[in-house]
């Protein structure tokens, strides 16, 4: 083990108490490891089509390329560090903070270990990835930070880092407000000309909003050359502006706190206020005043700043109603497991069980929320409540600790940009109350902690030992298989893309299955063959026209796609989609290979309904299965809940008029379209039907309608 020498205070960086250090280039790389992690992770995306390149470099454009980012650096960092201590000897610097961090860490990897799903528990679910692999991943981020960070000239540095970054993302955001967006993307989720940049979301965006608007304040009130506090403030004008923008109330309250505490600091530093800062700051408030004024007149509710503040505070209704039947199921399933939670990032398995009927028409019967919305919650749920009272028990100490620091006037220049960190700090963990924790934010929030907590770190001299060499050549193994296994990670990704949009057919399937082999942890990779296995069943069926060889290669893909399923169903057995996908694929065999399929189809809907009581398209197989068997009845009462819990599950709906139209029962065929069409009119072919049965009724004649039916995969 490394010697020591006796631990000393650190109550102020070590800049202020000794002369600057000579750095290895080991620490060097370390240095700038974090740097580029800082920077380069807030604007990385795969797409790059303002090159002229069609498809990105992968399907998840967003999140897995900002995984691989910090991974990779923080791997590169850690190692670089690790030669240089164990080499050259120098200070490791330390706060008592670490041991909860250790503390909490173990806990999350026992819960993973107790996991419904250890494999999501451990990498995180696709789109999120917050298992324990990014808790760690946070946690070296945070150490290597905390090393590194050890003066205020490189704590200014680390916060000019995520200044340019915000600059970009910033700036991008402002161009897609403004209806110029250099990039081509597909049909967007949500609303026209509203900010998303560089995070895929508005909601993603606002918490990094957090951190840019924050930081860029700190550095403006802490400069004193007139030039650069003018491009701080420039900074700080494009960030506040897109929090307008992006139209997300998690960002606005999340930075409110941020705003008050920032102006405390500032006032209690004295920060000096001058004549330009009246012109750069009065420019800031002209611009987010100017989206505000422009969107008072937008008729979207969501696009008008007005009406959305308002929601805030409307409960009832709209995104606010679906979010407070979230947190109702989220609570419920703690109740079930309070202690070690289902497994980190495991919401999307554990929603369909537990979600309330009322959300299935508010949402859809498509929607499934894989994140409460509510970070406690959200934890909660995954790491037991213990393990979110370590979490938030880690961010009050540090607030805590460090308050004092910021608060200091002594050295009130530096103090504002720790008090830009600290304030950073305070919005986003308010911002997470009632938004998303992604890990392309997330790790901010401890790199932030770790620079704020730097002044107050107590530091251990070590010298090099005899077997130094030892430990950095295991780190590197470690780390050459961490980044190798990266480069595989976002290889499978794209092989996931290429079956998804690229590629039809036998190549569909086989660049399905190409991923599922690169990543076999990631189960939408593995549904993604069965899924593929099916169409090419479908094809196989369209083209053939009944030849006899047609229908055998159609069977034997058939029964590839069936074994396929079953064995994503065994690997995630809470994953309610797969019973779905495998019901319609029995349905299907049922009605060309073997009557006795639709037995299997209602074995497996049946099991699905367990996994989702409130699960309509589930339900919808089952009717399926029964009408095909001639248990007609059965099949009603499957459709009459499906269309009782979503009326505007159109398949659902027409498939339950036909029936009561071929029974005779037109008066009730009817009912059951006027209900769906009052609900949410203008469903495609239900208002037709609805006045064809009508005018019918009435003695009206009307044309009969004609329709050519190719097989397809049933929703």
């Amino acid at each position: 083990m490394a010697k020591r020498k006796k631990a000393q205070s650190a109550g102020r960086p070590a800049a202020a108490r000794s002369a600057p250090e000579q750095w290895s280039v080991a620490r060097h790389i370390a240095w700038w490891s974090v740097l580029a992690m800082v920077f380069i992770t807030p604007i990385a995306i795969s797409n790059l089509s303002f090159l002229g390149v069609q498809l990105p470099l992968s399907y998840d454009q967003f999140d897995i390329i900002k995984v691989f980012c910090q991974r990779v650096l923080g791997l590169i960092g850690l190692t670089a560090w690790t030669w240089d201590i164990m080499l050259h000897g120098g200070k490791i610097r330390r706060t008592p903070v670490e041991w909860l961090i250790l503390a909490f860490l173990a806990w999350v990897a026992i819960s993973a270990v107790l996991s419904i799903h250890p494999p999501t528990a451990f990498f995180g679910k696709y789109r999120r990835f917050e298992g324990l692999l990014s808790f760690v991943n946070y946690a070296v981020v945070y150490f290597l930070t905390l090393q590194l960070a050890d003066r205020p000239v490189r704590i200014k540095r680390l916060a000019q880092s995520l200044f340019w970054s915000g600059v970009i993302v910033g700036a991008y955001g402002l161009l897609q407000a403004l209806g110029g967006d250099i990039l081509q993307w597909g049909q967007l989720p949500f609303e026209a000309n509203r900010s998303f940049s560089t995070y895929g979301n508005p909601d993603l965006l606002g918490g990094f909003l957090m951190f840019g608007t924050f930081v860029s304040l700190g550095l403006a009130l802490a400069e004193s050359n007139l030039v650069w506090r003018g491009i701080y403030w420039f900074g700080f004008l494009m960030n506040s502006a897109v929090i307008v923008t992006a139209f997300t109330r998690s960002a606005w309250v999340g930075a409110i706190p941020g705003f008050i505490f920032i102006a405390l600091f500032a006032f209690r530093q004295k920060v000096e206020w001058k004549t330009e800062d009246w012109v750069f700051s009065g420019t800031a408030a002209a611009a987010s005043l100017t989206f505000i004024v422009r969107s008072l007149s937008h008729p979207n509710e969501v696009m008008n700043f007005a009406a959305r503040f308002r929601s805030i505070f409307e409960f009832d209704q709209g995104s606010a109603k679906t979010r407070f039947q979230i947190w109702d199921a989220a609570i419920r399933a703690i109740q079930d497991r309070p202690i070690f939670g289902f497994g980190a990032d495991t919401f999307r398995l554990v929603f369909p069980k537990y979600k309330p009927v009322e959300y299935v028409k508010d949402a859809g019967y498509l929607s499934v929320a894989d994140n409460v919305h509510n970070y406690p919650l959200q934890l909660a749920t995954g790491i037991g409540v213990p393990g979110v009272l370590m979490l938030y028990g880690i961010f009050a100490w540090v607030a805590v600790r460090t308050w004092k620091t910021v608060w200091d006037r002594d050295q009130g220049a530096n103090r504002m940009i720790l008090a830009g960190f600290w304030a950073a700090c305070a919005a986003y963990v308010t911002h997470l109350f009632f938004g998303l924790s992604v890990t392309g934010s997330s790790f901010l929030l401890w790199v932030s902690m770790a620079a704020i907590l730097s002044p107050t770190a107590l530091t251990v001299e070590v010298r090099p030992p005899s077997w130094g060499v030892v430990v950095p050549g295991v780190v590197t193994a470690l780390a050459v298989f961490g980044i190798w296994y990266m480069v595989v990670y976002m290889q499978a990704d794209r092989a996931y893309l290429m079956s998804r949009i690229g590629t039809q057919g036998a190549q569909r399937t086989a660049w399905a299955e190409r991923a599922a082999k690169l990543n076999p942890w990631n189960d939408m990779y593995r549904a993604e063959v069965g899924l593929a296995l099916t169409d090419e069943v479908i094809g196989a069926l369209n083209t053939g026209g009944g030849d006899a060889q047609a229908m055998t290669k159609a069977r034997e893909i058939f029964e590839r796609a069936e074994a396929s399923m079953l064995d994503t169903i065994e690997f995630v057995p809470w994953e309610y989609d797969n019973y779905v996908f495998l019901a319609n694929l029995y349905n299907l065999g049922g009605q060309f290979f073997d009557p006795a399929y639709y037995d299997k189809a209602i074995e497996i809907a049946k099991k699905g309904v367990e996994v989702e009581e409130f699960g309509p398209a589930v339900r919808f197989q089952l009717a399926r299965a029964y009408l095909s068997k001639g248990q007609t009845d059965l099949a009603i009462e499957q459709l009459e809940r499906c269309v009782e819990m979503d009326p505007a599950y159109t398949e659902a709906v027409t498939a339950l008029s036909q029936i009561y139209e071929m029974r005779g029962q037109v008066d009730e065929a009817i009912r059951v379209l006027k209900t769906a069409n009052d609900y949410r009119p203008g469903q495609s072919g239900v208002g037709e039907k609805l006045a064809a049965l009508e005018a019918s009724a009435a003695g009206i004649p009307t044309a009969p309608a004609t329709r050519s039916a190719p097989v397809t995969a049933a929703p």
